[in-house]
């Protein structure tokens, strides 16, 4: 990894640099490369230079060269360019090259404006569209930031909600200083480029062709304020009066199909071996719902033990089966959590073996299925045969169920055969079947046990035997019988030949007492196996990002809850299995992995906590939709209260309100496509994975595992049940509930069927509550910092200022911070250079990569090259290669190395946070002081006030010097210091 640190040179400088100075050592480092930059120089908000797109005599001033664009009439009537896409289709499109001016000295920043009602139309959820192509920005030809991930990032990401309707808005990104340094003017160009997965594994899946134009480019901007402010007389557009939503009930009759035929099918048709997780959970819950088919059903009950048979089954044959469960991190957690919510219906059942080996054959009472039973089959030649087949729960020998064969005609026929194949050994077999006749003529009821090699070829002949005749009662029929040479597998055939009907019931097949094939343990100790081996090895891996905290901590707690059931002396006390959800959640200081003996490695040091004070999920800064983790907290407290021996759990219960309370703040409440009212997250700022505009989500959005009223429904919270009932009176409710009425997974239909099934009726019956969302512009200001994130939220008037100082500082300090400027009439959106101090000598280099692949950051990935794939054709160069990011000091109990093996390209926690930020935005001045332990001053900024401290609303002169206590922030603005 050439110019990077060692873990142990960044170490070293933790205990030194803190005792520098009491300022941090003052002057601020500076932006890389940079000259005295132009924020510490007299103000001019007028741009440098200005491209109209679509006028003529603009673009031929600025030597503009389009390909593979047309000019369009856009928004409000303006002139605009399109990029269309290539033919064939292909991940670029058009581009358009033309010069700019810019200032030799300093940072020269690039505006592009854009118009807000624009938007990816081929989904109504947020981040699912086909056509989210991008814009990407080059200086010299050289690609400015990233394609994805980036601090500097694309010129623009199009989503599939409109970012501000009927208004256009403005997005900023800064040119490399040492691109501009010296030069009055350089080129620039603008591509156009398909969609990209963050998630893809190869280039093919990372990045998708595009097949349509762009958004229209209405007008580029060069300037030196990092704040853009448009030229007087230019058209911006008003925002539409917002009105409330109407319609769209329909969509509950939808869930309620919906869940009525998950429930039908994971019942009486779905395979239970194959059936994952949340299918589990779903037919579990079922059984607990009056108003499930499965409700009370005995059948459910067996199917879902059948589930966990056949998810043990699976472990013991794939090992990679336990890391590699349907949620990721959970391990077999679902498990303890679905035998908590039947304990008190289970019976006797954890006294039988488990089922789905491959040596025994699948369902032997045909106590699983619906119309036919599962593990059985009519094969097509029999259908010829005139009979039918069916499970009966009329007639039984035991159990709930039999198999009925019918046949009408004397030549006619009815055969069923076990699938699938059973494996054998060599020995002498016992096979057998219970049989029922009545009125059976012909050659009657039989079984016969049919004989295949490895390869599936038909080994021997038939063995038939029969039942008596006519009408009778139960009777046994048994076939002993070597296993005949080569044979591996076996079909077991029940069969009537001629007319009558015969009922097959408790098929056995005893192997001989000296087989080698293994023997399926009871359901209890496999169980205990399962859970404890889940438990003890994500106790070994405990990951570190929140939200893996936060789901590892769930498996945890139910996997040690099951083992609480079924052996209580392997079982960790409660306040143990407890200590992994407080971890996980900021209650106390995250621990990490442990080691075989059960002690924490401490990762992180012995300080780090995975939420904020403020009550963020901490990863590297803020991130939105990655931190609505309501999901996530409300299923961790429900794990503990829920099910049988379930507790009180007051303490989560607290922490977690407070948590959900503060993405409250980060919220942007604008108007959707249609001009209603609506709150989305606030994800300008975030680092990770964003859309622009952010999802809908009032107190908790609508996703995978979530809907929107959970959190009101089972915290009942005043102002989170008022925020929720804000969202019914905008009619925001329905348009969220589409996806748990059609997306087909299994995690999406448990989802559907807690949202009908509990927390809807539980909402319903709440109280009206007063409280709506803080961010609306009737509501009292106030200010939010988060100084373990790096980031503030205010509210001032009718402004909304967020920003990000700690902004995907990856592998160093890089002194960028990101910006969201939001006002009735505009938004802002913008990356700017900022200033820090109290950084260590050591350093990293910026890469000459194109691209952060997130997938880079899992270790174990290395078939992905060192920055991701390359996109496709030509190859591409970084502007900000070669840029010097210094470190911050990093606490000296972080052992070395942070978290396993590093590569070049793996983001590496706690390096990248300033002990000390100084960043300015239009009349807005942060200073940040993230460090624990020191005070600083602020440096004189005599250009910079009259201001008004935000927070406690005193008006500081031009030139003072307000000192910052530890884990304080400074929000100054200039605005107004009436």
């Amino acid at each position: 990894m050439p110019n990077a640190p060692k873990r142990r040179d960044v170490l070293k400088y933790a205990g030194a640099t803190g005792a520098a100075a009491t300022a941090f050592g003052l002057p601020l480092a500076q932006p890389a490369a940079a000259a005295e930059p132009e924020t510490f120089r007299a103000r001019g908000r007028a741009p440098l230079d200005t491209v109209v797109f679509g006028d003529a005599d603009s673009e031929a001033a600025h030597h503009l060269e389009a390909t593979l664009s047309d000019v369009v009439t856009g928004g409000l009537g303006q002139p605009a360019r399109v990029l269309n896409p290539s033919t064939p289709a292909a991940y670029w499109g058009g581009t358009l090259k033309f010069d700019v001016a810019v200032r030799p000295t300093g940072t020269t920043y690039v505006t592009v404006r854009l118009w807000g009602d624009d938007h990816d139309d081929t989904s109504e959820e947020a981040g699912s569209g086909t056509n989210m192509w991008r814009l990407q920005l080059f200086c010299e030809g050289k690609q400015v930031g990233y394609e994805d991930q980036g601090a500097v990032d694309s010129l623009d990401i199009l989503d599939t909600a409109p970012r501000t309707p009927g208004r256009f808005f403005f997005h900023t990104l800064p040119l490399p200083e040492r691109m501009t340094a010296g030069r009055n003017k350089v080129t620039l160009e603008i591509r156009s480029m398909g969609r990209i997965w963050s998630y893809g594994q190869d280039a093919s899946q990372l990045y998708r062709t595009m097949t349509t134009p762009s958004r229209g480019i209405y007008r580029l901007y060069t300037h030196t304020d990092p704040y853009f402010e448009a030229p007087r007389g230019e058209v911006q557009g008003t925002a539409p009066t917002a009105t409330v939503r109407t319609g769209g009930e329909e969509v509950m009759d939808a869930i309620r199909a919906r869940v009525q035929k998950d429930q039908k099918n994971l019942l009486t048709t779905a395979t239970p071996a194959t059936m994952d997780g949340w299918a589990m959970q779903s037919l579990a819950e079922g059984y607990l719902w009056p108003g499930s088919p499965a409700h009370q059903d005995p059948q459910a009950i067996e199917r879902v033990l059948m589930a966990i048979d056949g998810r043990y089954m699976a472990w013991k044959a794939d090992a990679t089966v336990l890391t590699g469960s349907d949620q990721q991190w959970q391990g077999f957690g679902r498990v303890g959590l679905v035998l908590a919510l039947l304990w008190e219906h289970l019976g006797d059942r954890l006294d039988g073996q488990v089922t789905g080996s491959p040596y025994a054959i699948a369902n032997p009472g045909f106590e699983s299925g619906g119309a036919t039973p599962t593990g059985w089959q009519m094969p097509g030649w029999a259908t010829a045969g005139g009979g039918t087949w069916a499970r009966d729960t009329t007639v039984r020998r035991s159990g709930t169920a039999s198999l009925k064969l019918q046949v009408s005609t004397a030549s006619g026929y009815s055969y069923v055969n076990s699938a699938p194949r059973t494996r054998l050994t060599p020995g002498t077999y016992r096979y057998g079947a219970w049989i029922r006749t009545d009125g059976v003529t012909g050659a009657g009821a039989h079984i016969d046990p049919l004989f295949f090699d490895a390869s599936g070829k038909l080994v021997g002949s038939d063995h038939k035997v029969y039942a008596s005749k006519g009408t009778h009662d139960w009777e046994y029929v048994e076939f002993v019988f070597a296993t005949p040479a080569g044979a591996t597998q076996l079909e077991l055939h029940l069969r009537l030949s001629g007319p009558g009907t015969a009922w097959f019931d408790d098929i056995t097949l005893v192997a001989p007492a000296d087989t080698t094939a293994p023997v399926p343990p009871p359901r209890r100790d496999a169980y205990v196996d399962m859970l404890r081996s889940s438990r003890d090895y994500w106790r070994r891996h405990f990951p570190h990002y929140s939200n893996q905290a936060q789901i590892c901590a769930i498996g945890l707690y139910q996997t040690n809850r099951g083992l609480r059931l079924l052996a209580p002396e392997l079982a960790l006390p409660e306040d143990r299995a407890r200590d992994y959800l407080y971890q996980s959640i900021g209650m106390v200081p995250y621990l990490g992995p442990e080691d075989q003996d059960g002690n924490p490695t401490r990762p992180l040091g012995a300080d780090y906590y995975q939420v904020t004070r403020a009550g963020l999920t901490r990863e590297l800064g803020y991130v939105g939709s990655y931190g609505e983790v309501i999901d996530w907290l409300v299923m961790m407290y429900e794990s503990v209260t829920r099910g049988y021996q379930g507790q009180e759990a007051p303490e989560l219960r607290d922490h977690m309100v407070m948590m959900t309370k503060a993405r409250g703040k980060f919220r942007v409440v604008d108007v959707d496509k249609d001009h209603h009212r609506i709150s989305r997250i606030e994800t300008v700022i975030g680092w990770r994975n964003e859309v622009y505009p952010g999802e809908t989500a009032y107190a908790s959005r609508t996703a995978w595992d979530s809907n929107p009223v959970m959190s009101a429904a089972v915290f009942k919270d005043p102002e989170i049940v008022g925020w929720t009932q804000e969202m019914v009176a905008d009619g925001q409710l329905y348009p969220q509930l589409n996806l748990q009425a059609t997306h087909p997974w299994t995690r999406v239909g448990l989802n559907a069927l807690r949202f009908l099934s509990r927390d809807w009726d539980d909402f319903q019956s709440l109280a009206a509550r007063p409280a709506r969302i803080p961010t609306a512009w009737d509501q009292p200001d106030f200010v939010l910092t988060d100084e373990q994130n790096g980031c503030v939220a205010v509210k001032n008037g009718e402004e909304l200022f967020f920003a990000s100082l700690y902004f995907r500082s990856r592998q160093g300090v890089n002194n960028y911070a990101r910006i969201h400027h939001v006002t009735p009439v505009d938004q802002r959106s913008a990356t700017v250079r900022e200033h820090s101090a109290g950084t260590t000598d050591a350093t990293f280099t910026a890469r000459d990569w194109v691209l952060w692949d997130y997938a880079i950051n899992d270790p174990g990935a290395s078939h992905l090259p060192p920055g991701g794939f390359p996109p496709p054709g030509d190859t591409l160069h970084q502007a900000l290669a070669g840029d010097v990011y210094r470190l911050a000091p990093v606490p000296d109990d972080v052992p070395d190395p942070t978290l396993g093996v590093h590569f070049d390209g793996v983001e590496t926690m706690l390096v990248g946070r300033a002990p000390f930020y100084l960043c300015e935005y239009g009349d807005y001045l942060v200073a940040m002081n993230t460090s624990t332990d020191r005070t600083c001053v602020l440096p004189a900024r005599p250009d910079f006030g009259p201001a008004r401290d935000l927070v406690t609303g005193k008006t500081i002169g031009a030139g003072k010097r307000p000192r910052l206590g530890p884990l304080s922030t400074l929000v100054l603005y200039r605005g107004d210091t009436g």
